[in-house]
């Protein structure tokens, strides 16, 4: 499992509340994961997020030397990172792999399935086109570790969480957002109420660094993460023809005893 994989999963997961003399000391679990988007491989940047809190970086652009990814991942530390590639197969998975990467973000019809079969790897899908149902119900069977999303334009709508939330409950992976830097905390609680699990930005700039400790705060800020409807336990009574249909064949197995 990788790295990404394994923070996504603690950021999905509820806690229950603190309690005792210590509970007011207790840090939990960041609900939403700060993605820092870098153009290219660069340890300065990479260490300037790290401090800001993000909680992985991802590297976009076409080339990458492995001195520049290795020193890049040194400056990182135990942050997870990332690299955007258009094309990925078996070969280059296993190069990265290798190196340190922790996962690689490809599209559909670029990235070769093979590539998928790297599991010291993680694997994020991007998303640029609308999916069926069907197509998107067909990811659940993928070794997949979060889907990244297009960025949407202008305040979240009815129409445009709905739209999250159908991803989301099809696909059953965590979903990666890219965000602007100026998103509120209501609106950051609204993505994560529909269903985003990490939001993206861009770190191309010194002051987009700066506005990643921004963010931070108040990722840190939000209220804790409710407990989904499907997550609460609820009795399941059987149907009144369940019952029937029991008891008639106990009666036959009597008839058939005699």
């Amino acid at each position: 499992m990788s790295k990404l994989a394994e923070r996504l999963r603690r950021a999905l997961r509820v806690d229950a509340p603190a309690m005792g003399f210590g509970a007011a000391s207790r840090v939990s679990n960041p609900s939403l994961l700060l993605a820092a988007i870098l153009p290219s491989p660069s340890p300065e940047a990479a260490s300037e997020a790290a401090s800001r809190g993000a909680d992985t970086c991802l590297i976009t652009g076409s080339e990458h030397k492995d001195e520049q990814i290795k020193q890049t991942l040194e400056a990182l530390g135990d942050v997870p990172c990332g690299l955007h590639l258009g094309r990925v197969d078996a070969e280059v998975a296993a190069h990265l792999a290798e190196l340190g990467v922790d996962y690689t973000v490809f599209d559909p019809e670029d990235g070769l399935a093979t590539a998928l079969l790297e599991s010291k790897l993680g694997h994020v899908l991007s998303l640029e086109n609308d999916l069926s149902d069907v197509h998107l119900r067909i990811l659940e069977a993928l070794p997949l570790d979060a889907v990244l999303l297009r960025p949407r334009k202008g305040p979240l709508t009815v129409r445009q969480q709905i739209d999250l939330q159908r991803i989301s409950a099809l696909t059953r992976k965590p979903l990666i957002l890219p965000v602007s830097p100026q998103v509120t905390s209501g609106e950051l609680q609204v993505l994560r109420e529909a269903a985003v699990v990490a939001v993206a930005v861009e770190a191309d700039s010194k002051g987009a660094l700066d506005g990643l400790a921004v963010l931070r705060k108040l990722i840190d800020e939000l209220p804790p993460r409710q407990r989904r409807r499907e997550e609460r336990a609820e009795a399941i009574l059987p149907r009144v023809t369940e019952v029937s249909s029991a008891a008639s064949e106990e009666e036959e197995e009597e008839e058939e005893g005699w």
